[in-house]
């Protein structure tokens, strides 16, 4: 029960925790895999708009599985050129264990609150004009005229 939590146990019981456990629920909420084997996950909203959740472990403290939801309009660019329009700058809850049995009840922890903030915020947020009419994003610097022109010229276009 005090065995060493070693970076290979935390990596290959996340794997597993992905594959049982987070993958199931975002595919019963719309989501795919990007690839076969990546912790990217995305969902098409319409209109050439999608949104992608990747996964991330941060060495910070005893270290935390993090996530970032970014949107991308295919007419923009895509996530291989990481030509996202704009990032959601809102709270995320992180997943977290010293040993295998912390992190599945983190886990467990993490998709409730997934399902009750995080999926209504995205389901809020599915459509051009929903993301400029909100200041929770974050639109980078760069290319950002060029953002804010295609939120604008796509909000017309559909009356969403």
């Amino acid at each position: 029960m005090t065995e060493k939590f070693t970076p290979k146990d935390r990596k290959k019981e996340f794997d597993k925790i992905f594959k049982d456990k987070i993958l199931p629920f975002f595919e019963t909420n719309g989501f795919k895999r990007h690839t076969k084997t990546s912790k990217r996950l995305f969902k098409e909203l319409g209109n050439e708009l999608s949104v992608f959740i990747f996964f991330d472990y941060k060495n910070f403290g005893d270290g935390f599985y993090d996530m970032t939801i970014s949107y991308f309009d295919s007419e923009f660019g895509d996530v291989y050129d990481d030509q996202y329009i704009v990032m959601a700058q809102i709270s995320m809850p992180t997943i977290s264990g010293l040993n295998a049995e912390q992190l599945n009840s983190s886990t467990d922890l993490w998709i409730k609150d997934i399902n009750s903030n995080i999926l209504p915020f995205i389901n809020k947020h599915s459509t051009h004009k929903a993301i400029l009419n909100a200041n929770q994003f974050y639109i980078s610097k760069s290319r950002e005229k060029e953002r804010i022109d295609l939120l604008e010229r796509k909000s017309k276009m559909n009356k969403n």
